[in-house]
Parts: C-alpha cells; sequence; structure tokens
C-alpha cells in the first residue's frame, strides 16, 4: 500500500485527471488507464492500473469516462484484505460501494508508462 500511497501523492490523487479505458485481461482482471493531459490536450503522463481477482466492479463503458468528474480525483483504499478503487474522495469500503465508478479487488498494481 505504500507504493500505492506514493504514486496517488505524485499525481494529486489523479485530479482532474482523464480516466481513459477499462481493458479485460481476463475475467477477473482488468487495467484501468488514467492520463495526465496538458492544457493543449495532449497526453503528458499515464499511469495503469491493474486489479486482480476482481470482486465486485461497477465499470462504465469507455466512451463515458473522459465525462467523468475527477476534480475530487481517486480514492484507493485496503480494508479487510481488499482493494477498493473509487472516483472521488473518500476513506472507506462505503464510499467505494456509493461511487459512481468502483472496483473491488484482493490484488492490485500501478504501472507508470
Amino acid at each position: 500500500m505504500d507504493e500505492i500511497n506514493k504514486i496517488l501523492e505524485k499525481y494529486n490523487h489523479f485530479k482532474d485527471m482523464q480516466l481513459r479505458t477499462v481493458r479485460n485481461i481476463t475475467e477477473s482482471s482488468k487495467v484501468l488507464t488514467i492520463v495526465e493531459m496538458d492544457e493543449e490536450g495532449e497526453d503528458l503522463h499515464t499511469v495503469r492500473i491493474t486489479f486482480s481477482d476482481i470482486k465486485q466492479s461497477r465499470i462504465l463503458v469507455d466512451s463515458v469516462l473522459s465525462y467523468m468528474d475527477t476534480g475530487f480525483g481517486v480514492s484507493i483504499i485496503k480494508e479487510n484484505g481488499l482493494y477498493g478503487f473509487a472516483v472521488g474522495s473518500g476513506t472507506a469500503m462505503l464510499h467505494v460501494l456509493n461511487a459512481p465508478m468502483y472496483i473491488v479487488s484482493s490484488e492490485i498494481s500501478i504501472e507508470e508508462v
């Protein structure tokens, strides 16, 4: 969780960044791509979050992801051995499960591209 918190801090919890795609790897694994863009719409930084052994999720189709309001960033929490990812600011799994988009999984990894 320390590595995850460092990346969240580095990118200011992905505030105002664009959720780009959610790609299926397997039935229970997905990769979310988040992109920081400059004022001209060019990609500056790309981060991929891989979720493995997904237990629950509410995932929107790629065509609407870019319209998600990330002004409050995203939350990644660990509670009861599970990782919860959600759009918006929160500190508990209850927030995750009430978010407009969320993923709860047993494993998570973050890669800066």
